[in-house]
């Protein structure tokens, strides 16, 4: 799906309506509550009102406007700070009435300065189109037990590991590289490692989406078949994950072309993406490479060392041990 498709549009309106009414009723359930402690706030926003009004008629007849307007706003600004000053005295905090926007960046109208779409504009495409960003929340940082790692030297290992994906996510995207490949064998913890990222990178207020590869292969086969005007956007999250690398049906003129071209556009904006594979990076005795199985061009857009990092997960499997 399209970001300007009719079916994302008639979500975003949806969405934008629904949050301005839940602003409404929180804003008109805190002024009750504000009146009720205190109906000197209550003649004193009947005041403000009232002065808003008239100083807006002397505006409009009067022939110094600018000195009109400037008196209103010094006047207007008193009465805000008395209204901020008897509020803290009746045990609210100073900004208790402002409005309770739930995103703070665009104030619920979907877009910045500029006209650009805000991110959380972005993520509602996303989550539209795929349910939700795929993301575990129950698999963060927070979260991430070392002592899994029986072996001592492996624990050192994964504790490196981590420290270098939260540093990642901490600085997104103002990465040096920003493309991120993980490779290693089943159950080492390179998915849990994917959802402490994203989840981190949600937090901080941009757009995710972690797939699978076989998920991603298997939405592009669907929309070939069903609705080839409506694919689905792979470039429009800041961060995409994509997890099992390697996993996905390998179809002829589809699979390879559908990764390389997501990788390629993605580089070509400068926006990050996140591979994990159990796939081997370099020869090793007539083991599948990614090279062997994507060809050159994609081993070479994403593994160059000037763009891309590449981490090994040389661990014991934890999942054997749980």
């Amino acid at each position: 799906m399209k970001i300007k498709s009719a079916a994302f549009c008639k979500k975003l309106e949806t969405e934008l309506s629904e949050r301005k009414r839940r602003t409404r009723r929180i804003e008109s359930s805190r002024l009750q509550e504000v009146y009720s402690r205190n109906p000197e706030i209550k003649k004193l926003d009947d005041n403000l009102a009232t002065i808003s009004f008239d100083m807006g008629r002397q505006l409009m007849n009067a022939g110094n406007s600018e000195e009109i307007r400037g008196l209103a706003n010094a006047l207007i600004e008193k009465k805000q700070r008395e209204r901020r000053d008897l509020l803290v005295s009746s045990g609210f905090p100073a900004d208790y009435l402002d409005p309770q926007y739930e995103c703070t960046l665009c104030h619920d109208t979907g877009r910045v300065a500029g006209g650009e779409l805000c991110r959380c504009v972005v993520q509602l495409a996303i989550n539209t189109v795929f349910e939700s960003s795929g993301v575990s929340a129950a698999q963060n940082f927070r979260n991430f037990d070392l002592n899994l790692q029986k072996n001592p030297k492996d624990r050192n290992v994964m504790s490196r590991i981590r420290d270098a994906a939260e540093a990642y996510a901490n600085a997104f995207p103002n990465n040096e590289r920003r493309d991120l490949l993980y490779q290693g064998e089943t159950g080492v913890g390179k998915t849990y490692l994917l959802n402490c990222i994203g989840g981190r990178v949600l937090e901080r207020g941009y757009s995710v989406l972690k797939i699978s590869a076989y998920k991603l292969i298997q939405l592009t086969l669907d929309n070939l078949r069903n609705e080839p005007s409506e694919r689905p956007d792979y470039i429009l999250p800041d961060l995409l994950i994509i997890d099992d690398l390697g996993t996905e049906p390998m179809i002829r003129n589809i699979t390879i072309e559908t990764l390389l071209s997501i990788v390629c556009e993605r580089q070509d904006l400068d926006k990050a993406t996140i591979i994990a594979t159990n796939l081997a990076v370099t020869d090793e005795d007539g083991v599948d490479t990614l090279q062997s199985v994507y060809g050159e061009r994609f081993a070479s857009r994403f593994m160059a060392p000037r763009t891309a990092k590449i981490q090994r997960v040389r661990t014991q499997n934890v999942r054997l041990s749980l």
